[in-house]
């Protein structure tokens, strides 16, 4: 599947889970908000960008510290969804990469799990560099892997014991996936210009009734619940089984604790100058 292919796919996806995202699998991705935005160094005054802002819950946020905030999302249905979320914001459509800011507008960018639905990883880091000022971050996340991520691993799992074929328009993995361990999202930020790079395993517990949360992820993933829609009925129904034994394991009364897993990464963009005399700092002496 060519970039353009996967981003239009990632697009319609988005488009039709605008209205069931937000209580669901935003609810669970919203609790790493507050770190990413530690991270970032944000507070009153702070000039921040969001990329694939979604529903609105990562800048409201950001508006409650006093920051002043740009929101974008490739998809126009959730930027009207976030536009409500976020009356002291600017929110526009936008896609990534092709944002329309100046270089160093912000003081601070911010994407919540976003870098991994992207077309060309690569160029919109770069973007994002190149739109944060000298000496400011670029803070990132993105799931770590199906083994530590129960939440959504056990939806894979459920696929893979029932050994059904993905359907033929379904995009093998993102082009993210590449750099989807520490090393490889560290070196990807360094790439783009970005310095004191850090990228820190982050985790928690979702607890969820686990008939709503096979709502939630069909209703707020693209690529899962595609995976899963694009079956028949009968198939449908025994990767609906294969999910219940697997996640009942994970069972705490009425709910279940799934442990999720993610990577936070930050970056800083040097101050004019700086690559220079690091360059000639590292130099062997001659």
């Amino acid at each position: 599947m060519s970039g353009t292919d996967f981003a239009e796919f990632e697009r319609s996806g988005w488009a039709r889970r605008s209205g069931t995202y937000d209580d669901g699998f935003g609810a669970m991705t919203a609790r790493l908000h507050e770190r990413l935005l530690d991270a970032a160094g944000v507070t009153r005054g702070t000039r921040v960008l969001e990329v694939g802002c979604g529903t609105g819950r990562l800048g409201a946020a950001a508006l409650a510290r006093g920051a002043v905030v740009t929101a974008t999302d490739a998809v126009q249905q959730m930027v009207e969804v976030a536009a409500e979320a976020l009356p002291g914001a600017r929110v526009l459509r936008a896609e990534l990469p092709g944002l329309p800011f100046g270089v160093g507008e912000f003081d601070a960018v911010v994407g919540a799990f976003v870098i991994n639905h992207v077309p060309d990883p690569a160029a919109a880091v770069a973007e994002l560099c190149e739109a944060v000022r000298p000496g400011g971050r670029v803070v990132l996340s993105c799931w770590d892997t199906l083994a530590g991520n129960r939440a959504q691993g056990v939806f894979f799992d459920a696929v893979r014991a029932v050994g059904v074929t993905p359907p033929a328009d379904l995009p093998g993995s993102s082009p993210f996936a590449r750099y989807a361990a520490p090393a490889d999202f560290a070196a990807l930020l360094e790439e783009a210009g970005l310095r004191e790079v850090q990228v820190e395993p982050v985790g928690w517990t979702h607890r969820v009734d686990p008939a709503r949360w096979w709502q939630d992820v069909l209703g707020g993933t693209v690529l899962t619940s595609s995976l899963i829609e694009g079956q028949d009925a009968p198939t449908v129904e025994k990767i609906r089984a294969a999910y219940d034994d697997l996640v009942g394991t994970y069972r705490d009364g009425d709910e279940v604790a799934l442990p999720v897993a993610a990577l936070l990464a930050l970056g800083t963009r040097v101050v004019a100058g700086e690559d220079a005399v690091e360059h000639v700092t590292n130099q062997e002496p001659r």
